[in-house]
């Protein structure tokens, strides 16, 4: 028997985030099942040419954490008005952007560490090394242990990434011609903790990550309480952007 539509009212935020994830996916599916295949198939056709000693997955995950922005701050700008001239209000579209951001981390965080994990299988089987380039030298990840530890942050760093992004989003619908500038703070920030977190050539503009000079010596926990907190205050303010954001009839 069907609920009630006033005791499912409550509830239905998240249900919705749920399903805005679910959809979300499901749209992208065949963008990410070229991602996984070229991951996987890429490698063997450069090895007819070259020695492989660099992780494709690592690339591929992070080129994720890039698209993870966009589909946050993509989804929430398109969003707004659609769902609240069909009577969602702003309070609930902030919470089921909350769970769409967790479910979509957690979601293709798992696929980061699946296909990390499993080109480890993949490398040790064909004598490759799965290595990241550290500063302008190839570094080996390490152990399986190592490897697993390695991966094992990406449910995170996509979670911040996405939170980011909503905040950006929902300030360039909120103030239309200098909502975006947000980008200049908000990335800086994101993009130097994650080079700080490993170590790495930045996957991305170079000069964007400018703060993590200062934050090299922090230590990985430290790196990783910064994004947990960055993450939470980004949410924080993609949330109150939103509800109080106003409708404006022509992107209804």
């Amino acid at each position: 028997m069907t609920a009630p539509a006033n005791t499912r009212l409550p509830s239905r935020r998240y249900a919705l985030g749920v399903g805005m994830a679910g959809e979300g996916v499901k749209y992208f599916r065949f963008w990410i099942a070229a991602a996984v295949l070229v991951s996987f198939l890429g490698p063997l056709a450069i090895s007819r040419f070259n020695d492989i000693e660099l992780s494709t997955w690592f690339y591929t995950a992070n080129v994720a954490k890039w698209f993870t922005a966009f589909v946050g701050g993509g989804f929430v700008y398109a969003l707004v008005p659609n769902m609240i001239a069909a009577g969602l209000t702003r309070r609930e579209l902030s919470v089921s952007m909350g769970v769409f951001g967790a479910m979509w981390s957690l979601v293709l965080g798992a696929c980061a560490v699946a296909g990390i994990a499993i080109e480890r299988f993949y490398y040790d089987a064909m004598g490759w090394s799965q290595g990241i380039d550290a500063d302008g030298a190839i570094a080996p990840i390490g152990s399986w242990g190592d490897t697993l530890a390695f991966a094992a942050v990406y449910p995170l760093l996509y979670l911040v990434y996405f939170a980011a992004g909503c905040v950006i989003g929902a300030a360039s619908y909120r103030w239309e011609s200098s909502g975006w500038l947000l980008l200049v703070p908000i990335l800086p920030i994101v993009f130097s903790l994650d080079n700080a977190l490993y170590d790495t050539e930045p996957f991305g503009p170079g000069w964007m990550g400018f703060l993590g000079r200062y934050m090299d010596e922090w230590g990985r926990g430290v790196v990783l309480a910064g994004i947990v907190l960055v993450a939470l205050v980004l949410a924080a303010g993609a949330h109150r952007i939103l509800i109080d954001i106003p409708l404006r009839s022509k992107k209804a």
